[in-house]
C-alpha cells in the first residue's frame, strides 16, 4: 500500500516543542521581554513553521508576529532551528526519493502504453522531484544560489574608458572647428 506523503509543513508542532520554547525564555538573557515568555505558543508555533523552511511571511499571517519578530526569535534560537531543520530535510530528502520513483515508475508506464502519454504529464512529477530536492538541500544547509566571480574590467575603468573616449571626440571637434564671428547686419 503506498505511504502518504505530506507536502505542506506540518503546522502544530508537539508538546514537547512548547516545553522546549518555555524552557528557552526562561534562560534567555532578554527574559519576560521575549516572545518566547510573553506568547509562548506562538513563539513555538513561528519556529516550528521556521524549521520546516516556511517564509516569514506566511510565519506571519499564521502567527500574527511581525518580520522584525520572527527574525529575532530565530537568532535567539538558532541552534534549536538548525537540529529540528536537519530532521526535517531528512523528511523532504525521503519525499524526494518516492517521487523519483513514482516519476520513473510513470515513465516505464508510458513505455508501455503510449495512449497514457496524451492523460498524463511526467513533467509534474518532474517538478515536484525538483522542489523536494531542493527543500532539502535548503534545509540541510546546501548552497541554494551560485554566485560566478569574472575577472575583467570593473565599472571605474569602463567609466575610465568612457570619459576618454568623450574628450578624445571632444578634441576632434575642436581640431576641425573654424572660428567665426558674427557681425550684426
Amino acid at each position: 500500500m503506498p505511504r502518504k506523503l505530506e507536502q505542506k509543513p506540518e503546522l502544530e508542532p508537539p508538546p514537547e516543542w512548547f516545553d522546549e520554547v518555555r524552557r528557552r525564555s526562561e534562560d534567555s538573557a532578554t527574559g519576560y521581554k521575549c516572545i518566547e515568555a510573553m506568547a509562548p505558543r506562538t513563539a513555538a508555533i513561528a519556529l516550528w513553521m521556521k524549521a520546516q523552511g516556511v517564509s516569514n511571511k506566511q510565519v506571519s499571517k499564521r502567527t500574527g508576529l511581525s518580520y522584525t519578530a520572527i527574525n529575532g526569535l530565530c537568532w535567539r534560537n538558532a541552534d534549536t532551528l538548525e537540529t529540528k531543520r536537519k530532521e526535517f530535510s531528512q523528511k523532504y530528502a525521503i519525499a524526494a526519493q518516492t517521487f523519483t520513483d513514482l516519476l520513473f515508475d510513470k515513465a516505464d508506464q508510458l513505455a508501455e502504453n503510449p495512449e497514457q502519454l496524451v492523460t498524463i504529464s511526467p513533467d509534474k512529477l518532474a517538478l515536484t522531484v525538483g522542489i523536494m530536492t531542493d527543500k532539502a538541500a535548503q534545509l540541510s544547509g546546501m548552497a541554494g544560489v551560485v554566485i560566478e566571480h569574472r575577472k575583467g574590467a570593473s565599472i571605474s575603468d569602463a567609466a575610465k574608458v568612457i570619459f576618454d573616449a568623450k574628450a578624445r571626440i571632444a578634441e576632434k571637434i575642436r581640431g576641425t572647428a573654424i572660428d567665426v564671428e558674427i557681425v550684426p547686419a
